[in-house]
């Protein structure tokens, strides 16, 4: 039997399936990224470099252009986002463009209108 043995995250109990796990890579199979591998980014606007940071925390391109809007929060325009991945290999060029999140606006909440009471013998 093709079995194979994992352990539970949570307590600790094998688990054993005869299904193999596989990883599908997405995107090109020259520039795999995975949890844990140390990715150095570099952001690029209007010829100057606005930000640049490693990372170990990114599983895929996802996580990581995700994480770089989130830390360029308030900038506008186009950005050249230089990606290496240092345990790999590789270095890859994206251009970006970011937009200033909008700030949160309350909606107007309506004026109470003034139902007068009235009695069933009143009508």
């Amino acid at each position: 039997m093709n079995s194979t043995y994992y352990t539970s995250s949570s307590s600790g109990a094998p688990i054993y399936t005869s299904r193999t796990v596989r990883r599908v890579a997405v995107g090109r199979s020259d520039t795999l990224m995975s949890y844990g591998d140390r990715i150095s980014v570099r952001m690029i606007m209007a010829d100057k470099c606005t930000m640049q940071y490693e990372t170990r925390q990114a599983a895929d391109m996802t996580d990581l252009i995700g994480d770089l809007r989130r830390r360029a929060k308030g900038l506008r325009g186009l950005a050249i986002v230089y990606v290496r991945n240092h345990d790999r290999g590789w270095t890859r060029e994206h251009r970006l463009m970011l937009y200033p999140q909008r700030k949160h606006t309350p909606a107007q909440r309506p004026k109470a209108v003034q139902v007068p009471m009235f009695f069933p013998w009143e009508l």
